[in-house]
């Protein structure tokens, strides 16, 4: 094993572009300097796929990503699970608690069959935080936890070139569409902060615009990126000063990662969090990249208040927050934890 590169052979429906394939592979793969080797075994045009069963040939580990198992694909799957070979499934959500309503419900539906499948015969489960880890504690392979890390390189704090006082205060809302059902949790309290505030702030909407046509008409709405340099590179240009990261609580919100807090606390920005295990401190107390709130919008309301009128709070939870995304969660520093779990796994551990 040490004479050449650990080898995985990986099969995901996620586009090498997209956050999931980046942050839970590519991006640990590359950091680690060679020392762990991708063979992508799912090619895509962006509609197509064509999957590559040689792949898994020459690796000493497969892996497969979140809902690469259904009918369609499962013959290749059942062909690693009887190769003697190590089977990785590799989640970062918790698909069988996704709540009616959520626009991957319908699509995980037929599929989750297949997934509990591959769980219960893998030789192990990777996952991206404690509270997923839970929702598979009755299968009988071994269930790690390698936590979503931040790309520094992408990531990067902006030169504060908007430090004048008059200037507006920037709040930022950053999320995919399916995020609709968060974000209408607090819409009512930015509606009254920029009542409150007017020209004072601006606000904008990043990848999920608000359904409120009053909020609409009094913000700025981007379109969604769901190539993860583009995002991160045009979140480095709107250089918030304050980011919002809603959570409903449900059990699916529950297990998501702190992946928002991570972005958000690498560029230096104040955040205002749910108060869910994805942001809160695992010691108790506040939350350690930000304030904390639960569902009331009031309170989001006079916590997002707060920070608009006080810069010097903003300044110390943003410079705390970059502090602890870097050195905890920073992927030139914590690469190591995903060699480390797959070259356990193909020693048999």
């Amino acid at each position: 094993m040490s004479a050449h590169p650990l080898t995985v052979a990986v099969y995901s429906l996620e586009l090498v572009r997209y956050a999931c394939a980046r942050v839970r592979f590519l991006d640990p793969a590359r950091a680690l300097g060679g020392r762990l080797r991708l063979v992508w075994g799912a090619k895509s045009d962006g509609q197509n796929y064509a999957l590559d069963s040689r792949a898994m040939d020459e690796a000493d580990v497969v892996a497969f990503q979140r809902c690469f198992p259904m009918r369609e694909t499962w013959p290749l799957v059942e062909r690693a699970l009887s190769s003697g070979k190590p089977v990785v499934y590799d989640v970062d959500d918790h698909f069988e608690a996704l709540p009616d309503g959520h626009p991957l419900a319908q699509r995980m539906t037929p599929m989750l069959p297949y997934c509990r499948e591959l769980a219960r015969r893998a030789r192990a489960i990777c996952v991206s935080t404690q509270e997923l880890a839970k929702a598979f504690s009755d299968v009988p392979g071994r269930v790690a936890v390698a936590p979503n890390l931040i790309d520094e390189r992408i990531f990067t704090a902006p030169r504060r070139t908007r430090d004048d006082p008059s200037r507006p205060v920037r709040i930022v809302y950053a999320g995919s569409p399916t995020h609709m059902a968060d974000l209408d949790m607090i819409a009512p309290a930015l509606t009254r902060i920029v009542e409150q505030f007017g020209d004072a702030v601006e606000l904008y909407f990043f990848g999920c615009a608000p359904r409120d046509p009053i909020l609409a008409a009094r913000s700025r709405q981007l379109d969604f990126f769901d190539d993860y340099t583009a995002y991160a590179r045009k979140l480095v240009e709107l250089a918030p000063d304050i980011g919002l990261a809603p959570l409903r609580d449900t059990p699916f919100n529950r297990a998501k990662s702190n992946i928002k807090a991570l972005e958000y606390g690498a560029l230096g920005v104040a955040g205002v969090y749910s108060d869910l295990p994805p942001y809160q401190n695992p010691d108790g107390g506040p939350g350690a990249f930000g304030p904390l709130v639960g569902p009331d919008p009031g309170v989001w309301e006079k916590t997002i208040a707060r920070l608009v009128t006080d810069a010097k709070l903003r300044g110390k939870i943003a410079a705390r927050a970059r502090g602890l995304a870097v050195a905890e969660y920073g992927l030139s520093r914590h690469a190591q934890v995903y060699l480390d779990f797959y070259a356990g796994v193909a020693r048999g551990r």
